[in-house]
């Protein structure tokens, strides 16, 4: 049934460092817009930037958040995908059509784009309008919690083909989150040989990272994964990643890179780097790679799930209720780590 004239539940970014949860009028759908009721919508770790201040282009008084899975309850003018009632899920970049990358198939370099929930309003709310272009349909293989991962798989599908690994090629990954989990997935899938994980000191992720391919895994630091043995015959990994994005982190990937060998700097932690090793990019001939958005994955990723090649609903450590997110938001650290928290809205 479609709201008129009433009012919603959001989370509001108020500026550095607040977050609060008013009520706000429910959207209605402009021509080639529809109205989603939100089901259940990813806490990210790029939210808590953003609520800090620290994203360029997000403004005061906005609504957060960008991983919904929600049900179109209404369709604006000219609009006939997707029909009523129908469970869909959101890419969250709105290019401009228009400008040369555009043109190229290349929507993630837009020059004029817009992205919900980071420069727009986005949907920790009951309801939101999207343009129907970017909605994405789930199949019913994929529930509402796996369907709030899907805007992340799809940067770290973007990355992963960018990388083309080949078959029995090695494989080092920096980071103990939900993207270096993920690409521990991925790299099996593309026929990696050896995979080699250096992440914190958490048994039970060093567990799940093993389970799901890893044939080495570090806590002690990076340098570590030299003790592999294919590493240690070619000087290095034939593909590294850094998957949290700070300088130590970043300059171990570096480090770790084979000659000739390819780096994906993924984490964005920190933007900078100090004293960075020129003349080892250089001398070694290594290949730098970085990436984030990449809107062509959508309909690989959820076929991916679909089939069920990938297992990320286990990352899933908590469903919180909207009302929770404001302190979630602001008080990161008094809450116990997990890979993914995801808010529960409606039924």
């Amino acid at each position: 049934m479609k709201p008129s004239g009433e009012t919603m539940r959001a989370i509001i970014w108020e500026g550095a460092g607040r977050v609060s949860l008013q009520r706000r009028l429910v959207p209605q759908s402009g021509p080639h817009q529809a109205l989603v009721e939100i089901i259940t919508n990813g806490l990210c770790s790029s939210d808590y930037p953003i609520v800090e201040g620290q994203v360029e282009g997000s403004l005061p008084g906005m609504i957060l958040g960008h991983e919904p899975v929600g049900r179109v309850i209404a369709l604006g003018e000219g609009t006939t995908f997707p029909a009523l009632g129908q469970r869909v899920a959101l890419d969250t970049m709105i290019a401009c059509g228009k400008c040369r990358f555009c043109k190229e198939g290349h929507h993630e370099l837009c020059m004029a784009s817009t992205e919900i929930g980071f420069s727009s309003d986005g949907c920790f709310s009951d309801y939101a309008v999207f343009p129907a272009e970017n909605l994405h349909l789930l199949p019913d293989n994929i529930s509402d919690l796996e369907g709030t991962l899907i805007e992340a798989l799809t940067c770290q599908l973007g990355a992963v083909d960018a990388l083309d690994i080949k078959f029995g090629e090695s494989v080092a990954i920096i980071g103990s989150g939900l993207a270096a989990l993920t690409f521990v997935q991925l790299a099996r899938l593309k026929g990696a040989g050896k995979i080699g994980v250096s992440m914190k000191n958490l048994p039970e992720r060093a567990k799940l990272a093993e389970k799901l391919g890893a044939d080495l895994v570090v806590t002690a630091g990076p340098q570590g994964l030299r003790d592999l043995p294919q590493a240690r015959a070619d000087d290095g990994y034939d593909v590294t990643i850094d998957a949290i994005g700070v300088q130590d982190t970043a300059l171990a990937a570096l480090e770790l890179a084979r000659r000739g060998g390819k780096v994906l700097l993924y984490g964005l932690a920190n933007a900078f780097i100090d004293h960075f090793p020129v003349g080892m990019v250089i001398f070694r001939n290594l290949t730098l790679y970085g990436r984030t958005s990449a809107p062509r994955m959508w309909e690989p990723a959820i076929d991916l799930l679909n089939r069920r090649a990938l297992q990320l609903e286990q990352f899933v450590g908590a469903v919180v209720t909207l009302e929770e997110v404001p302190d979630l938001l602001m008080n990161r650290t008094r809450h116990p780590r997990m890979l993914k928290r995801v808010v529960h809205l409606q039924s």
